[in-house]
């Protein structure tokens, strides 16, 4: 493999598709949602079957705040889904979105999202021919391979055509900045005494911008399914199997949702106080249907 390694190949390994998506900003994004899944609290309640990923004991939250992140993103999901419980109706809308907000256009945000990023980049980004990936060039040799990189892009036969690219047209402000940054990224990875040199080289040249690696908020349809089910979970009281055919027997759907909404959202200033209709009668003819 070794054999095969050229700073070229080092170059062109990008992590942007042919339609311009950054498939490790998604792969990050999703891996984020795999640790919000994997929150205790949130575990238990939405997504018992869900196995947390090897890679979660990598992740180095720090000062980001997960657990106020989880639990504003439960709350989005519940207060957008129109539930026959009206468990959607007990939840602080207003409070949920500033909460939210907060976190996704904090700095916090940004570490987070390039800490993710820089997680999964060695083994998602790759040449297609012949799967050779970012991880091929690290290790021992690493700082070697940054070396290189560094006297390639610094090399004015490589800037001027950089720079004749925009000038004509072919190669935009924003594609400089994305190509950029995805730059940084691997040099940071490779050796990460190696990036200041060469940001300060080519800010010297032109003006940078940096990126957020999540982008922006996570979509709370992606977990519409799960919250359902938690809320559909019902619970009948211990004697019901006691009970004779001809007695009715009250049933709690969402136990567990509303045990949530009225302990971890509450400390969060989530709750508004009330109460769902989650309590129903299922009558003695029903259950001769349904047994």
């Amino acid at each position: 493999m070794a054999s095969h390694l050229t700073v070229e190949t080092l170059l062109s390994l990008t992590p942007f598709q042919p339609d311009g998506s950054d498939a490790v900003t998604s792969a990050s994004r999703d891996f984020l949602l795999s640790c919000i899944k994997s929150q205790p609290a949130i575990h238990r309640v939405f997504f018992p079957s869900f196995e947390p990923p090897p890679l979660l004991k990598l992740v180095e939250y720090r000062t980001f705040p997960i657990d106020a992140l989880s639990t504003a993103f439960i709350a989005e999901a519940i207060s957008k889904l129109k539930d026959p419980y009206n468990f959607y109706r007990i939840i602080n809308k207003a409070v949920v979105e500033d909460q939210l907000k907060e976190v996704y256009e904090s700095l916090h945000w940004k570490k987070l999202g390039f800490h993710l990023y820089t997680t999964l980049y060695p083994d998602v980004v790759r040449e297609t021919s012949t799967n050779i990936r970012l991880r091929d060039f690290m290790g021992a040799d690493g700082h070697i391979w940054a070396e290189k990189l560094a006297s390639h892009v610094m090399d004015p036969r490589w800037l001027r055509s950089i720079h004749q690219g925009i000038v004509r047209g072919r190669y935009t402000e924003d594609l400089y900045n994305r190509d950029m940054n995805a730059l940084f990224v691997k040099l940071h990875l490779l050796d990460p005494q190696s990036v200041i040199p060469v940001y300060q080289f080519l800010l010297n040249q032109k003006e940078l911008a940096t990126r957020n690696y999540l982008g922006g908020r996570l979509e709370w349809s992606l977990i519409k399914t799960d919250i359902e089910r938690a809320e559909n979970k019902s619970k009948t009281p211990l004697t019901a199997s006691r009970l004779s055919l001809t007695s009715d027997i009250d049933l709690h759907y969402g136990v567990d949702v509303e045990d949530f909404i009225v302990t971890e959202c509450r400390a969060m200033g989530l709750w508004n106080g009330t109460r769902p209709d989650n309590y129903k009668i299922m009558k003695a003819r029903d259950r001769c249907v349904l047994m």
